[in-house]
């Protein structure tokens, strides 16, 4: 059956928007010129202008169907474990990404993301919107989660949310630097100690703590804590 222009024109703004996306995570967006958004689409550069006016309307775009932040996305991906620590270690995991890995993509959009917004207004609003959407949904996801497994956090939901996401951010980007400085064990003991998680019980030889970690669940598996970074609803989530 033959696409419909509406179908097609659809098909084409999904193309320009998911290639920006990549090509903004990978090379900046900055770098990236709108006859790369095209090629790399398979459109021609009259396409982008077509549907976005200018690379300013395509950045806008793609906030806009970002749904989700960082936080958010790693939140429905962290893999199921029957302990508190073990989750965390699946966000952990999930954040702590190694280079060239596919899901890096992310936080470095994310980091792009912020760069922009701190130099133009316009990007900072649309932002500043989905940031304050994620926060309220990562507050709701901490207080359930913290009741579930018996932890007892001294912040107030939406302080907390600041707070891991800028833990997990910033651990994130050490370790990306300095990879020897950030390891495994101290990411989750940082979390499980911000989110005020009791003593554990079992502990490995020599005291350090045990890390679980499983298979990444479906979309539909109860949400641990989060983790992205993240990131939103930023909506990728812009």
């Amino acid at each position: 059956m033959s696409q419909t222009q509406q179908q097609r024109r659809a098909e084409t703004r999904a193309r320009l928007v998911d290639a920006a996306t990549a090509l903004f995570a990978d090379q900046g967006i900055d770098a990236v010129s709108i006859d790369a958004v095209a090629d790399a689409a398979g459109r021609t550069s009259g396409a982008v202008y077509d549907h976005f006016g200018s690379k300013q309307g395509l950045l806008m775009a793609l906030l806009d169907s970002w749904k989700d932040s960082l936080l958010t996305v790693l939140l429905a991906q962290v893999a199921v474990s029957d302990s508190a620590r073990g989750q965390l270690a699946a966000v952990w995991e999930n954040v702590a990404t190694e280079p060239g890995d596919e899901r890096e993509r992310l936080p470095l959009l994310e980091l792009e993301l912020w760069l922009r917004a701190a130099r133009d207004a316009d990007v900072a609003d649309v932002l500043r919107v989905r940031s304050a959407e994620a926060r309220r949904y990562s507050a709701r996801q901490l207080t359930g989660w913290s009741a579930a497994v018996g932890a007892q956090p001294v912040f107030e939901p939406e302080e907390l949310a600041v707070l891991v996401k800028a833990l997990l951010t910033g651990l994130a980007m050490q370790r990306r630097l300095d990879p020897d400085s950030v390891d495994d064990r101290l990411a989750v003991r940082g979390m499980a100690a911000l989110l005020g998680l009791p003593p554990e019980t079992h502990e490995t030889q020599g005291g350090d703590h045990e890390i679980v970690r499983r298979p990444t669940a479906s979309t539909n598996s109860p949400a641990p804590p989060p983790s992205n970074t993240t990131t939103e609803e930023t909506h990728h989530e812009h």
